[in-house]
């Protein structure tokens, strides 16, 4: 952290208020308001509103407690992020959150990022053996996702990435279980060679290679293939489905 600037009130009844915070960090900048209750030792929390620009994701830590197990958010993405989170977040006295029972709402902007290992992608193995699956590219990834009941629920995205340009939505837990649902431009399906669908081996590919960001054209029309992702990374089913509307 550098840059540190902030005005703290801090109260006999172990209210803490944030009225103003600016700091650098993770090469970006900061900015956040915030009120901080700890009156009751069993039910400390903290509502937040934190604006954040220009922030490499991948040198921030970001460790979470969820129902006693510690998972650290950021292993499976890279990039720079912009937006604002807002939240109420329910703290343990060694101010580790507890995910089961906080809720946000994020309005995030991520750039020249890349997917690791992200559980959803893998599962598609099938569909894209001649791509970078353990590493996938992507120019922009904009949306407005919400946080409750220890899982995060993802609105319809178009995604331009290293595997080609896709829509996804869809929710997954901090269990790990999760329910996606893709509509996948057919014409890349088919490049794909439908491995699953002919039961052939996945095509090997280095876990280094890095692939070429694809592009939609919006003056195109498109035909789309619904897929449906259900599970846990470890055990998970693949098939054709729709998302429900809203």
């Amino acid at each position: 952290m550098k840059n540190l600037h902030t005005v703290v009130r801090m109260q006999a009844n172990q209210q803490l208020y944030l009225d103003t915070l600016t700091m650098g960090i993770a090469e970006g900048r900061v900015m956040a308001r915030a009120h901080f209750n700890g009156a009751d030792p069993n039910k400390i929390y903290l509502r937040s509103r934190l604006r954040v620009e220009d922030v490499n994701i991948e040198k921030m830590l970001l460790k979470l407690d969820y129902f006693g197990q510690d998972y650290v958010i950021n292993k499976n993405i890279k990039g720079r992020l912009n937006g604002q989170i807002r939240s109420n977040v329910r703290i343990h006295p060694d101010l580790t959150p507890q995910i089961d029972q906080s809720e946000a709402q994020l309005d995030v902007d991520i750039r020249d990022g890349e997917l690791i290992n992200f559980a959803p992608m893998k599962a598609m193995s099938s569909y894209f053996g001649d791509k970078n699956l353990m590493k996938i590219r992507f120019d922009t990834l904009r949306n407005t996702l919400t946080f409750k009941n220890g899982a995060l629920s993802i609105p319809s995205m178009n995604i331009n990435s290293s595997l080609g340009f896709m829509e996804i939505s869809g929710s997954q837990s901090m269990d790990l279980h999760m329910e996606y649902y893709l509509r996948i431009p057919l014409k890349m399906v088919t490049k794909a060679g439908f491995r699953m669908l002919f039961g052939k081996k996945q095509e090997e590919v280095d876990p280094d290679q890095v692939d070429a960001i694809e592009f939609r054209d919006k003056d195109k029309r498109v035909r789309f293939m619904n897929l449906k992702i259900s599970g846990t990374p470890d055990d998970y089913k693949v098939g054709l489905g729709k998302a429900k509307k809203s």
